[in-house]
């Protein structure tokens, strides 16, 4: 008899490196990406909208942080950062403290005033598993939202002109 050995180690979890990339000079308010978000997540609405000063409206996506604030702070696990570099959201665990929303320094998180919990981007991994990009990313129409490593968009230079100027932490 023939002794075969079977591969019986985990396959090696892929992380991803690639986030949604918003180019303001490209946004045009169009809201396509909100409406996706929630058609993908079955009217869970995981994209925030930020506001400036009632002058402009824009995505504001979770940046999946190297060690999450929002992790950090919630007190029953609803939040984590997977081996894959996603930070997910479990709302059968949140309890609605809010203790997320305030901790995150982007303002990605925002609470839903209907169930109590709160609600964030999980660049959709279920269609990242499927080879497709997020949501938002593919029915935006103005080119405004991508889906790249934002080290290489850094290093090659390619933010836009109000993306450059935008406040908060730098390292250029």
């Amino acid at each position: 008899m023939e002794n075969t050995q079977v591969n019986t180690l985990p396959e090696e979890v892929k992380r991803e490196t690639r986030r949604v990339i918003l180019d303001l000079d490209r946004c045009i308010g169009c809201s396509s990406c909100r409406i996706a978000c929630s058609r993908t997540h079955h009217s869970d609405l995981n994209l925030t909208q930020a506001k400036v000063a009632d002058v402009a409206a824009f995505p504001g996506n979770c940046r999946h942080c190297e060690r999450p604030a929002c992790e950090a702070a919630c007190p029953k696990e609803a939040i984590v950062k997977g081996k894959d570099g996603i930070v997910r959201r479990f709302p059968f665990k949140c309890i609605g403290c809010m203790s997320c929303v305030i901790a995150c320094p982007f303002g990605a998180i925002q609470p839903s005033l209907l169930r109590n919990v709160t609600t964030k981007c999980d660049l959709c991994f279920t269609r990242l598993e499927d080879g497709l990009e997020p949501a938002c990313v593919s029915t935006c129409v103005s080119g405004a939202l991508t889906f790249e490593d934002p080290e290489l968009v850094v290093e090659h230079n390619l933010w836009g002109a109000r993306a450059k100027a935008k406040p908060g932490p730098r390292r250029w």
